[in-house]
């Protein structure tokens, strides 16, 4: 497979990876994504909006879990100052 059929593969393949929540292999898959792309000339409408769509979808997935990073780290941060004010008043 070569082209944007292959680019169009590459990215839901890092859709999936988000959705599995895969951090490691995800660079490597915009990579080669990038380095795929940089070869092609200009793509058909459709394919475009495919990407496009392919791509608004990653950055959903990965604004829903930068959001659950940051509650996690906020309810980390909340018992760490109950431990806190436990020691202090022990």
């Amino acid at each position: 497979m070569s082209g944007w059929p292959e680019l169009i593969a590459l990215a839901e393949r890092e859709l999936e990876l988000v959705r599995g929540g895969d951090a490691e292999a995800l660079p490597a898959a915009i990579a080669e994504r990038a380095r795929i792309a940089a070869t092609l000339g200009p793509a058909p409408r459709p394919v475009l909006e495919r990407l496009a769509e392919v791509q608004q979808q990653i950055l959903i997935e990965l604004t829903l879990a930068r959001d659950e990073i940051v509650r996690e780290l906020a309810a980390l941060q909340q018992g760490r100052s109950a431990v806190q004010r436990y020691r202090l008043t022990a």
